[in-house]
Formats: C-alpha cells, structure tokens, sequence
C-alpha cells in the first residue's frame, strides 16, 4: 500500500478513504412523485397564466394549509414547474433597440444638442407626451399637443 501511495505521491489515509468511500456515499431517497403536484400546478396556470414559480408556490402552500397536508418545497415546484415547461418566460429588461434614422437639423454648425420626451399619465387613464429639444444647455419644447378638458374621475354615481 505504501509502494502505491508513494508512486502516486498521496497518503495511505487517502487511498483508504478513496478505496471506502463507495461504501460510505450516503444514498439519498427516492424523488416523490411528480403527477399530483404537476396536475395542481396545471390547474392553477390555466386559471393565471402569468403567475411564476414563486406565487404558484404560495398558492400551493395556502391550499395545503386549508387541506391540512404539508406543503411543497419551492425548489421542488420550481424544477416541476421547469421540467413540465410550466415556467414564465424570463425578461431580462432590455426591450428592442431603436435605431435614429432621420436627419438632423440645426441652426447653426457645431451646436450642442440633444432631445428627449416626457410622458406624463393622467387619472382618467390617458397620456399627455410632450417631446423636448435641448441646444446649448437650454431646454424648450418644440412641441406641445392640444390641450383638452379633463373630467373629474367618477365618484359615486346617482
């Protein structure tokens, strides 16, 4: 044993433990079956088809709570979820880029400019966008929609 551990250059200790070790693994036990939990997930997502794994998760454990059952493990509805197909698409943020196509114009050569938009939403739902030109540092807009009358929201109705 000695001859082997110095021609590999480890320890005897290591090669003990390395020739044991498949009789030391710790066997873990078997998955639980998948076919209830994915058919309550399924029932779920047809009803809210834009809820993710976490509040699926939620759900499931506010149900097992009324049912009085334990509750699944969220890693567990999260690998269901992934392996059935069952996960949202994920948005990273980044929408499509715009490219500037148009020409530019202005007064004079070797100016500073740039331009920007401001969108403000109103209560009753619509959206005042008013687009902003800037040149040497001074903000003026080169634009402005018509302005309209805007009702008070609704209260109570009589």
């Amino acid at each position: 044993m000695s001859a082997v551990a110095d021609a590999l250059g480890v320890s005897r200790s290591h090669l003990l433990a390395v020739r044991n070790r498949s009789a030391l693994r710790r066997r873990s036990r078997p998955p639980l079956p998948d076919g209830e939990l994915v058919a309550e997930i399924r029932a779920l997502i047809f009803d809210l088809p834009t809820y993710g794994y976490r509040r699926v998760h939620a759900l499931l454990r506010r149900q097992a709570e009324v049912h009085g059952r334990k509750a699944p493990n969220p890693k567990r509805v999260y690998r269901v979820m992934k392996a059935n197909g069952l996960l949202l698409q994920r948005h990273s943020g980044r929408g499509e880029e715009r490219r500037h196509e148009g020409k530019i114009a202005v007064d004079t050569r070797n100016t500073r400019w740039c331009s920007d938009g401001l969108e403000i939403a109103c209560d009753n739902g619509e959206k005042v966008r008013v687009p902003l030109r800037s040149t040497a540092a001074i903000a003026r807009p080169w634009a402005m929609l018509q302005p309209r009358p805007v009702s008070p929201p609704k209260m109570f109705e009589t």
